[in-house]
């Protein structure tokens, strides 16, 4: 076992985006481990998204003097009332091995709050928990649009190529 072990998120981060050194399969190859990296990024937010939205319903419940089991409420919870938006239509696989790096950090900062447990914690327990998972998910997101950044790029310079005659399609299906 080697010493070095840089995560995914930093070898996105530190790209050099002076990609035209690249060859074409290492720049598909670095865009497809960014692609990786912005999904599992995106599934953390997804997380951490659910978990907001349960203490905030459950916050909401007690002012309103509604005692109703939180089980109970949890399809309207988590449902998502956003309006329709345009998703991309590409297959983002997550890596359940790689997302545990992210969930670890989720967790801590749930602290010791039993979330099946809220109705027996105190509001401001529950708000503190709630601060700081919406810090922390403003911090994924931030790093999630930067990660997208390095995505734009990869693609534009593989776009760039193709369109300049650097790269052909047959090149890719010979790989």
């Amino acid at each position: 076992m080697t010493a070095h072990t840089e995560r995914r998120l930093d070898r996105v981060l530190s790209a050099d985006l002076d990609l035209r050194g690249l060859v074409t399969a290492q720049l598909r190859a670095a865009r497809a481990e960014a692609i990786a990296e912005e999904a599992d990024l995106s599934y953390l937010r997804r997380l951490l998204h659910g978990r907001i939205d349960i203490i905030a319903a459950e916050l909401t419940a007690r002012a309103d003097g509604d005692s109703s089991p939180l089980i109970g409420r949890l399809i309207e919870i988590l449902a998502d009332h956003s309006a329709p938006r345009h998703v991309s239509a590409r297959y983002q696989p997550i890596d359940p091995g790689r997302v545990g790096e992210y969930r670890l950090a989720m967790e801590a900062s749930l602290g010791d709050l039993d979330v099946p447990d809220l109705a027996s914690c105190p509001a401001v327990r529950l708000h503190e928990v709630a601060d700081r998972l919406s810090r922390h998910e403003r911090e994924i997101s931030a790093l999630r649009r930067t990660v997208q950044q390095v995505v734009d790029a990869y693609a534009a310079e593989l776009a760039r190529r193709y369109r300049e005659g650097e790269a052909t399609v047959d090149e890719l299906l010979a790989e």
